[in-house]
């Protein structure tokens, strides 16, 4: 996890500000998925990530708002009964 400081001017105050940022890797492994799966999110819009030179970067809050539903893998074949 990288922890970003941000410094902002507001009058005379500096507000500093932490931010938890993790990689495609560490939302992978928080989410159950694999980094290409969240790759293909950070695409699709789903999941909000910044841009720092190569890497995408996501927010711990916004990756933990991501639901992923029902199980891993393709659906399983049903078969008839007759």
């Amino acid at each position: 996890m990288i922890h970003l400081r941000i410094i902002s001017k507001c009058g005379k105050n500096k507000i500093m500000e932490d931010k938890k940022l993790l990689t495609t890797q560490e939302t992978a492994q928080l989410l159950g998925i694999s980094d290409g799966r969240v790759r293909r999110m950070i695409l699709d819009g789903i999941i909000k990530a910044e841009k720092f030179g190569r890497s995408n970067m996501i927010k711990k809050s916004d990756a933990e708002k991501v639901k992923i539903y029902g199980k891993v893998g393709r659906p399983k074949k049903e078969t008839a009964k007759e």
